[in-house]
């Protein structure tokens, strides 16, 4: 009973710092060296066990971040070199760790945004972004498209903010269907919770993911790169399995 008053009384900003609190105390139980989180550069026993299906060794115990935010993370570091380069960066709905480890590097130019969240620099809407053409050298966007109702003007308006020789990083939860899934009349909450398994989301994607945002103008190369690693570092990095990482290019630039 307690939990959902405090989600009724409490600001958003509140609640995040209750979580965060709460995450941080958590660390201190787990702490070890089996295993090692690179966002928060915690080590601890083990990863703990989320989502429906109980992932194991899936969450951070301190930063609460999951396997696909892990994996960003080193893909960034080590292919974007983010922490080397002058880049003009957005953050389509930040992830609190990762965003905090971005706005400390003074080599970037970052903003972030989503259309409610409480830690997004601007509130904003994906379907019509508010900032210039050609404005981002890097787009980075997790998670997102599915809760999108028109995920096509989108990606539409992600290849409009890019420059010329941007990227677009994208992750999804991908289906084992061939085709996306799309219920024409999942039109409230209920209806979608009962398509989709989750009253927020408009679709679920299926293995032509790459395909449909390529048909928005872009080229897409499909990155697995926890296989980058040995299955002992996989395993102590708490990497998953099948994890993908999407790099988008806009195609009218490909010959630059």
């Amino acid at each position: 009973m307690l939990l959902p008053l405090l989600k009724k009384i409490l600001p958003a900003n509140a609640r995040l710092s209750l979580r965060k609190l709460f995450w941080l105390s958590r660390g201190w139980l787990y702490l070890g060296n089996k295993v090692f989180c690179p966002l928060c550069e915690g080590s601890f026993r083990t990863f703990l066990p989320f989502g429906n299906e109980r992932r194991l060794q899936a969450l951070c115990p301190r930063c609460h971040t999951l396997e696909r935010h892990r994996l960003l993370w080193l893909y960034l570091q080590e292919q974007v070199r983010i922490q080397e380069r002058a880049l003009d960066a957005l953050h389509m709905a930040p992830e609190p760790i990762l965003q905090k480890r971005l706005r400390n590097l003074l080599n970037l130019n970052y903003r972030s945004a989503d259309l409610t969240s409480p830690v997004a620099m601007d509130q904003v809407d994906l379907q019509a972004l508010p900032y210039p053409s050609a404005s981002f050298d890097l787009v980075l966007c997790s998670h997102v498209l599915a809760h999108v109702p028109q995920d096509k003007q989108a990606l539409q308006e992600l290849r409009r903010v890019l420059r010329p020789t941007g990227q677009l990083l994208l992750q999804a939860r991908l289906h084992p269907q061939e085709k996306t899934l799309e219920v024409a009349h999942a039109l409230t909450p209920h209806q979608r919770l009962q398509a989709y398994g989750q009253a927020d989301r408009f679709r679920n994607y299926g293995q032509d993911f790459a395909r449909r945002v390529a048909a928005q103008g872009f080229k897409v190369k499909e990155v697995e790169y926890a296989l980058a690693r040995t299955p002992e570092e996989q395993a102590r990095l708490g990497l998953g399995k099948g994890e993908r990482i999407f790099v988008a290019t806009p195609v009218a630039y490909e010959a630059q």
